[in-house]
């Protein structure tokens, strides 16, 4: 019982730990992280590059999930970006779960969108997969491109990695991704400029 009170205390505080850096310091992490993460995955993927780069827009995420017992969850932050007007979205990310487990482990996730309303609706409002299952990897469903990645909505596939590598079953169940609204407000000083 200590173990999961902890736990779960745990969880509520991670979003706490995430905001210890100013929200400029932790949108250029947030950056940094993008960068490594798609670096690793074009590594371990090259038709990955690609495949991005023909895409809508993508969104590269990073999270820690910690298990005990019977309780799991994650929180972690992204970025979202739109390839045809370079414009960028922080996001956050949080899940829960039950099942029997013990640990924690830190996941990379690659959204990437076929389909302008799949992505709008992304940034605006949101993913909610509560109610997906998990998604199998489909080994060259869509050619060679693709292979490693798993359909996990229309018009959207994800490439999902951990420190071993990249993952043979894409897990999102019972995952939110939402808006960030704190690192996306605009700064004092450009709401300034933007008057003078």
């Amino acid at each position: 019982m200590k173990k999961i009170i902890l736990m779960l205390t745990l969880l509520c505080l991670l979003p706490l730990q995430a905001r210890a850096a100013s929200p400029g310091e932790e949108r250029q992490a947030i950056q940094k992280m993008q960068s490594n993460v798609l670096s690793e995955l074009y590594r371990q993927q090259p038709g990955a590059e690609k495949e991005i780069a023909n895409a809508v827009g993508y969104a590269v995420f990073s999270s820690a999930d910690v298990a005990a017992i019977f309780v799991s969850g994650s929180f972690g932050h992204g970025l979202a970006h739109n390839n045809a007007t370079g414009n960028e979205t922080y996001m956050k990310q949080a899940s829960a779960g039950i099942g029997l487990g013990l640990g924690a482990k830190d996941f990379r996730t690659v959204f990437i969108f076929d389909r302008k309303d799949a992505f709008h609706d992304f940034v605006t409002t949101g993913l909610d997969l509560s109610a997906h299952a998990d998604a199998a990897v489909k080994q060259g469903a869509k050619g060679e491109s693709v292979t490693g990645a798993a359909d996990v909505l229309p018009g959207v596939r994800v490439y999902q990695m951990t420190e071993t590598g990249l993952l043979a079953q894409v897990m999102l169940k019972g995952t939110k991704y939402w808006r960030d609204e704190e690192l996306n407000a605009p700064s004092v000083s450009s709401i300034d400029r933007d008057r003078d």
